[in-house]
């Protein structure tokens, strides 16, 4: 695997920490219908709050069904940024030139953290190229996408990436709260000590285990909110700065745009990390704080779909 084999997987991933959240799932769950999926009224109309993994295996394109239903009932699509524009070869290129170390990874970090990483790849049998000449939030990002694509797991079997394409298809309205270049700069724009907070922080894992992928795909799959708050809870405590920079600072940001929206009379449904959507700096508690009513989606069950019933019409009660 060579360093260009990143670039595609990279413009979706937000950050291997809100990614890997892992937990292993109880033999007595089973997946559920509308996982990480709320709705929200809006002062004319009820829209969708999905929380998104950005990487999943070729298994996961039979969406649930809760999810397949807020797409056909929404009649517009908001993403974190422009999908496209984040894997387009100017961007991709721009973000690995960043990336690059002019004298390695080695003089980037402490000899204590080099040999982590040395560790964790020669446990993932990673090439050393993907990470030694680059910076430390690039090796950051390259540690967890490379454990994940060696599971099988692939951007364009993404959540986001899925509904996107089929927005794209059926020619709904697409927008984003971020423009791509302030998305590229999370990472591009990193100071350094925050770059290295970074990459200690995808070190972190006291037990990492070569099948966290399909761990963290179950966890989703199962809808395991409560471990995904926990996550968050453990990396405010732990990397106050990188929690504010990734997640807490971007959720500030974009809450006024998400209330305009919420406003609006077209039905929407809101696509982001699920990481977005929750605990106390979370989309969801600020919604709720400003008065909005944020319950989990109800799917509904296809057998009672009647030929003459639309998800519209369904999903709105």
């Amino acid at each position: 695997m060579q360093p260009e084999r990143l670039k595609a997987g990279i413009g979706s991933l937000l950050a291997a920490l809100l990614l890997g959240f892992s937990t292993t799932a109880s033999a007595e769950t089973s997946p559920s219908a509308a996982p990480f999926l709320w709705q929200v009224t809006g002062g004319k109309t009820t829209h969708y709050l999905l929380g998104s993994v950005h990487l999943l295996p070729k298994a996961a394109n039979r969406l649930p069904t809760g999810i397949v239903q807020a797409y056909e009932s929404a009649e517009a699509l908001v993403f974190e940024s422009d999908i496209d524009a984040l894997s387009n070869r100017d961007n991709t290129t721009a973000m690995l030139e960043s990336a690059k170390a002019p004298r390695g990874l080695k003089h980037e970090v402490d000899a204590e953290t080099f040999a982590k990483v040395r560790a964790r790849m020669l446990d993932l049998k990673m090439p050393a190229a993907l990470c030694e000449s680059y910076r430390p939030w690039f090796c950051a990002l390259s540690l967890e996408l490379f454990a994940y694509q060696r599971a099988g797991f692939r951007g364009e079997f993404g959540l986001d990436r899925q509904l996107y394409d089929a927005a794209r298809r059926t020619q709904r309205p697409i927008s984003w709260f971020e423009e791509p270049k302030a998305h590229l700069d999370l990472f591009t724009s990193m100071a350094r000590t925050l770059s290295k907070q970074f990459l200690d922080a995808a070190l972190s894992e006291r037990n990492p285990k070569t099948d966290e992928p399909v761990e963290m795909y179950r966890a989703w799959r199962d809808n395991d909110i409560e471990r995904m708050v926990a996550v968050i809870a453990e990396l405010k405590r732990d990397f106050p700065d990188l929690h504010e920079h990734l997640l807490a600072r971007r959720n500030r940001a974009w809450l006024p745009e998400l209330k305009r929206r919420l406003a609006l009379p077209q039905r929407q449904l809101f696509v982001v990390g699920a990481a977005h959507w929750l605990g106390p700096d979370g989309l969801i508690a600020s919604l709720e704080a400003g008065g909005y009513r944020v319950r989990p989606y109800l799917a509904v069950d296809p057998d009672q779909l009647t030929e003459d019933s639309s998800a519209l019409q369904l999903a709105s009660h």
